[in-house]
């Protein structure tokens, strides 16, 4: 019975080592994650830069709480429902609402893709909404590769 506390107390302290190293995000997303993003490949066909002052009526989040941004979206809007973008905030609970503001569009878009573009459900279905401090994260593209992208961009 000891040895099996003992095990339990060294499994309880390896946890937090073999958590740690599961792909997690080491530090807040930064607008320039867009253009690593872009870089990666992970997003097929040509991306179109939206301005700046678009993206909070797009992804209806409340302008006011944005320090800064950078997205782009599938120039071809009818066969891919590939986008990118990192939300800078002001706050943690501003980053907690963008956050869902931003999974609603996702679950938005993928309803709608189903009748006119279901080949871009699937990379609807694997996309990234995440965020970390008061940064948040959204990218749709190829389900394959855009994990390991954006778990790349943490390290």
């Amino acid at each position: 019975m000891r040895a099996l506390r003992h095990r339990a107390a060294a499994l309880l302290l390896l946890l937090p080592l073999v958590l740690g190293g599961c792909g997690g995000q080491d530090r807040p997303y930064a607008v320039e994650d867009v253009r690593a993003l872009l870089d990666a490949g992970v997003f097929s066909g040509e991306m179109e830069a939206v301005d700046q002052g678009v993206l909070p009526l797009l992804y209806g989040v409340d302008e006011a709480t944005i320090v800064d941004c950078k997205g782009y979206l599938a120039l071809n809007a009818s066969v891919s429902a590939d986008e990118v973008a990192v939300l800078v905030l002001t706050d943690e609970a501003a980053a907690q609402t963008a956050q869902e503001a931003l999974q609603a569009r996702v679950e938005s878009q993928l309803e709608t893709c189903r009748s006119y573009c279901p080949q871009a459900v699937p990379s609807l279905e694997a996309a990234v909404v995440d965020r970390v401090g008061n940064t948040v994260l959204l990218a749709v593209g190829d389900p394959e590769t855009l994990p390991g992208a954006v778990a790349a961009l943490g390290k």
